[in-house]
C-alpha cells in the first residue's frame, strides 16, 4: 500500500517529536505495493528474480505447475507480480511459460486490472460483504485481496469458502484456473482452516498461489502442502536503474531510494524524499550539538525521537547518517556517501567522538529497526532496545512473536517443500 507525506508546518518546533513536518514510509513501515495497472504481465518483464522465473516457466512449459505454491519474501520486491504472471500463463489461450498478452483471455485481463481501484472502492463501502474482495479478474483468474484498516489486514473467512467453492470446479474457459492470496497472512485462523480442505485434494486444472512477506503467519500445516520459492530482496543496482530508466528519476534521486530502500521495489517507489531530508536535518542537527547537551539533553533526544509520527523512517535516516560517518572516517570522498548534500557537516562529525563509535551505533540502529518491524507496538520495540546491555555482545536482541506472525526474514524459515 502506498503512503505518501502529509504535508504540513514548516519545521521542527523545539521540544516537538521529529518528523512532524511530514512523515514517509520506507521499508518497515509499509510495503510500498505499487497498484497494478492494466498492462499485460509476463514473467519476462518481472524485475530480477531471474532464477525463480526459469523455474515458473519451465514448470508452465511442461505441465507441471504446483497444485498450491507459496511465495514468501520482503515486502515489495515483486511477489504478487510473479504471482500474476504465472497465473496469467496458465489461462493464457496460447499456453506455453508466458501470457502473451495479446489474445482475448489475457486483453480481458488487463481491463479488469484497469478496473481493480474501481472494485476496490466498491468492496470498502461494504465490509459487511467480505467476498467482494474476491476479485474476478477473468471467469478462471481471482485475486483475492485482504481489507485494509489502519491496524491490520484481514482474509475473512467467507472470501476462503467462495475460493474453496470455485476451486473444485472445472475452467470455464482457460485450460486451468488460477487463485492468487495477496497478503495470505492475514487469513484468519477460521479461513486458513477452511483453505486446508481445498488444498488436500485439489483438481488437477486448480492452482492456488499464495502471497506472502509474513509465512510464519500461516499455519504449518498450509505451509506443508505447499511447494515455496522465496524471492529476495532486489539488488540495489536493479533497483537504481529502474528508478533511473523507467521511473524518470534524477541519479542522486534514484541512488538515494536504491540505497535506502533495502532491495524493495515497492519501498522505493513509495518514498518521499523530502520527508526524509526535513527529517534528516532534524537528526544531523541532533548529532552536531551532541557533545555539547549533555546527559539530560540527549535522554531530551531520544524521547522526542521516539516519539517520532515515523519512528522507522527516522531510525532509517539516523543509519544512514552514521554509515556515512564511518565510510567518512575510513577515507571514503564526500561525493560517494550517501548523503552526499550534507558531507561536508559529517565529514567533521567523522573526526570527532561519535566517528569513533559511529560502526558501533549504526549497528545498534539497525537492530532497533529490526526489532520494530517485528513488532506490534513501537513501546515493545522500545523496551526489546532497553533490555539490552551497554556493552556489545553480538546480536542478543530478542525478537517477540507478533500475531499473525513475524515478517519474512532470513530467520525465519518459511517451511514447506522447496521447489
Amino acid at each position: 500500500m502506498d503512503t505518501g507525506v502529509r504535508r504540513g508546518g514548516g519545521g521542527r518546533r523545539d521540544g516537538a517529536p521529529l518528523g512532524r513536518a511530514g512523515s514517509a514510509r520506507l521499508p518497515g513501515g509499509a510495503s510500498g505495493r505499487r497498484p497494478l495497472g492494466g498492462r499485460p504481465v509476463s514473467l519476462d518483464q518481472v524485475l530480477g528474480h531471474d532464477r525463480i522465473k526459469r523455474i515458473l516457466g519451465k514448470a508452465l512449459v511442461e505441465g507441471r505447475f504446483p497444485p498450491a505454491l507459496l511465495l514468501a519474501g520482503p515486502e515489495g520486491v515483486g511477489k504478487r507480480t510473479l504471482a500474476l504472471a504465472a497465473a496469467e500463463a496458465l489461462v493464457c489461450e496460447r499456453g506455453g511459460g508466458e501470457a502473451c498478452g495479446a489474445c482475448s483471455t489475457c486483453t480481458r485481463i488487463a481491463r479488469a486490472r484497469e478496473a481493480l481501484p474501481a472494485l476496490r472502492k466498491a468492496a470498502d463501502e461494504r465490509p459487511d460483504e467480505p467476498e467482494r474482495r474476491n476479485f474476478l479478474l477473468h471467469p478462471d483468474l481471482v485475486l483475492i485481496e485482504p481489507r485494509r484498516t489502519a491496524t491490520r489486514l484481514d482474509i475473512r473467512i467467507e472470501q476462503v469458502r467462495e475460493l474453496v467453492r470455485q476451486l473444485e470446479g472445472r475452467p470455464f474457459e482457460a485450460r486451468a484456473r488460477a487463485f492468487v492470496i495477496s497478503d495470505a497472512h492475514a487469513m484468519t485462523e477460521q479461513a486458513q482452516n477452511a483453505l486446508l480442505k481445498g488444498l488436500e485434494e485439489p483438481p488437477a486444472t486448480s492452482h492456488v498461489v499464495l502471497v506472502t512477506a509474513a509465512p510464519q503467519g500461516l499455519l504449518p500445516t498450509i505451509r506443508s502442502r505447499c511447494q515455496v520459492l522465496r524471492p529476495g530482496p532486489l539488488p540495489g543496482a536493479v533497483v537504481e536503474t529502474y528508478l533511473r530508466d523507467r521511473a524518470g528519476l534524477g541519479v542522486d534521486e534514484a541512488r538515494l531510494r536504491a540505497s535506502l530502500a533495502g532491495g524493495s521495489l515497492g519501498a522505493a517507489l513509495a518514498f518521499e524524499s523530502e520527508a526524509y531530508r526535513t527529517l534528516r536535518e532534524e537528526l544531523l542537527t541532533l548529532l552536531e550539538g551532541r557533545e555539547e547537551s549533555g546527559a539530560l539533553g540527549r535522554m531530551a533526544s531520544a524521547e522526542r525521537l521516539g516519539e517520532s509520527e515515523d519512528l522507522a523512517l527516522a531510525l532509517t535516516a539516523l543509519r544512514s547518517l552514521l554509515r556515512d560517518l564511518v565510510a567518512l572516517r575510513a577515507g571514503a570522498a564526500e561525493g560517494s556517501v550517501l548523503n552526499a548534500d550534507v558531507a561536508g557537516r559529517l565529514a567533521v562529525l567523522a573526526r570527532g567522538r561519535l566517528g569513533e563509535r559511529a560502526l558501533e551505533l549504526a549497528e545498534t540502529v539497525g537492530e532497533t529497526r529490526l526489532v520494530l518491524r517485528e513488532s506490534a507496538h513501537k513501546l515493545l520495540a522500545v523496551l526489546e532496545v532497553m533490555k539490552q546491555p551497554t556493552a556489545r555482545r553480538g546480536p542478543a536482541i530478542s525478537r517477540p512473536r507478533v500475531r499473525g506472525g513475524a515478517p519474512y526474514g532470513p530467520n525465519t524459515p518459511a517451511g514447506g517443500r522447496p521447489v
